[in-house]
C-alpha cells in the first residue's frame, strides 16, 4: 500500500507543470532593450513613457516618472532630456550586453561608436516580481542617476 501511495505520489509530481520562475533582473533589462529596439533595430521606437516599459517598473518609480512629467509640463522644458535607457538624445546602441551586476542590480553595456556607455539598472521586489526602482550611468562629471534627475526639486 506505501508503494501504491508512492507512485501515485511520483505521478501527480511529473505530471503538475513546473511553475516558472520569475525572470532575473538581467532577463528583465534584456526584454528592455529589446523592446527598445523595435523591429528595425534602430532603437529609435524606444520611450519610458511605452507601457510595455513602465510595466518594468516599481510603482515607487512609475509615480515619480508620472510626477516629473507634470511639471515638466507645468514648466514647459523637459526636466529629463535624455533617454536614459539609450544614455543618449540620439539613440545608438551597438555591441550591447547585458549581465548581472551585484544582487538586484544589473548593468547594460553598449557602445555609440567609440563611447562606451554603462547603464546601471537597480531592481527590487515587487509583488512577488523584481521591478526596476533606479536607474544610472556615466562616469565623472557625465554621471547621472535617474532618481535624482527627476525628483521635485532637481531642475
Amino acid at each position: 500500500m506505501k508503494r501504491m501511495g508512492f507512485i501515485l505520489a511520483g505521478a501527480i509530481a511529473l505530471a503538475t507543470p513546473a511553475v516558472a520562475a520569475d525572470p532575473a533582473p538581467a532577463e528583465i533589462v534584456t526584454s528592455l532593450y529589446r523592446i527598445y529596439a523595435g523591429p528595425k533595430g534602430d532603437y529609435a521606437s524606444g520611450s519610458l513613457d511605452d507601457p510595455k516599459v513602465v510595466a518594468f517598473f516599481t510603482k515607487s518609480l512609475r509615480a515619480a516618472m508620472t510626477a516629473m512629467y507634470a511639471r515638466s509640463k507645468k514648466i514647459d522644458e523637459p526636466i529629463l532630456d535624455f533617454d536614459p535607457v539609450t544614455d543618449s538624445q540620439d539613440p545608438r546602441v551597438e555591441r550591447l550586453s547585458i549581465a548581472p551586476a551585484g544582487d538586484g542590480v544589473a548593468a547594460a553595456t553598449f557602445y555609440s561608436g567609440e563611447e562606451k556607455h554603462v547603464v546601471r539598472y537597480v531592481f527590487k521586489r515587487e509583488s512577488g516580481a523584481w521591478r526596476i526602482d533606479d536607474v544610472s550611468g556615466g562616469e565623472g562629471d557625465g554621471k547621472w542617476d535617474l532618481r535624482e534627475i527627476i525628483k521635485p526639486g532637481a531642475k
